[in-house]
């Protein structure tokens, strides 16, 4: 089956809806523990009125597209109705909460448009840095402000040695079990970056790597997969399979994609 690509009105609702709510974070970001309502959820991952706020605005410009919306912050649908979906939306409203409650750089919000080949547009908005990397299929991959204006083409720096692998913060991984089977970890560096950035990373050319072997969401790393897949990168399982979306628990257990 090939994927199909986003209409020019799905990127832009993608790009218009992750501007909007990386400028509701912004606005929202805290001064102390007190500014925001924050609870735990069943999972022990924290949710915030930010979080919830995010949500609203991305659900209010995708919404009016009719497709259906997958979403961190939002009850999804029995695994039985949406196993039939040939397109929707994938939403992290805030990727990196505690981040964004310490307000440091690494939170971002992902938005990917999926069929049922996985991803096929990605925007992933960092906005404390005001940009937005938005790619896909047939979608050249690209660098915009947070109001979508000046939309500049990446072309990624080249492949430097020693390799550089970015990854959680909690991997506990050797790099034995991080990097490819064809890259001499001798040959690799690593540092951790928070939340989808690390994909960008990729994008960019400041990192040849990402790995890890913790569990994501689906979420998490959809974005950051169409991003890549633009670029012909693959994002596959630890056992090198492409990764697949909306599974009946929307789990990933461990990734990686190189462009070694």
């Amino acid at each position: 089956m090939s994927p199909s690509q986003a209409t020019p009105q799905e990127q832009q609702a993608a790009l218009h809806a992750a501007g909007a709510a990386a400028r509701a974070l912004l606005r929202a970001l805290p001064k102390s523990d007190l500014d925001l309502e924050i609870e735990e959820k069943a999972d022990g991952s924290l949710v915030s009125s930010a979080d919830l706020a995010s949500q609203k605005v991305i659900q209010d410009i995708l919404g009016p597209l009719a497709l259906p919306i997958l979403s961190e912050e939002a009850a999804a649908p029995a695994y039985g109705e949406r196993k039939s979906w040939t397109r929707f939306w994938l939403v992290d409203p805030l990727d990196g909460t505690e981040s964004f409650l310490k307000s440091r750089s690494g939170f971002a919000v992902n938005i990917a448009l999926c069929d049922a080949t996985g991803p096929i547009l990605g925007v992933v908005a960092d906005p404390l840095a005001n940009r937005m990397f938005v790619g896909g299929i047939g979608v050249p991959v690209h660098l915009a402000p947070l109001d979508g204006s000046k939309v500049r083409l990446i072309h990624p720096s080249a492949i430097q040695r020693p390799y550089r692998l970015v990854t959680s913060w909690m991997e506990e991984a050797k790099l034995t079990d991080l990097v490819p089977p064809h890259v001499d970890p001798k040959d690799v560096v690593a540092r951790p970056v928070s939340g989808a950035l690390k994909f960008c990373l990729l994008a960019t050319g400041d990192a040849e790597i990402h790995a890890r072997t913790g569990p994501y969401m689906e979420w998490d790393c959809a974005a950051g997969d169409a991003i890549l897949r633009g670029m012909n990168i693959d994002v596959v399982n630890l056992q090198g399979e492409r990764l697949r979306y909306n599974s009946e628990d929307l789990r990933v257990t461990g990734l990686r994609c190189s462009r070694v």
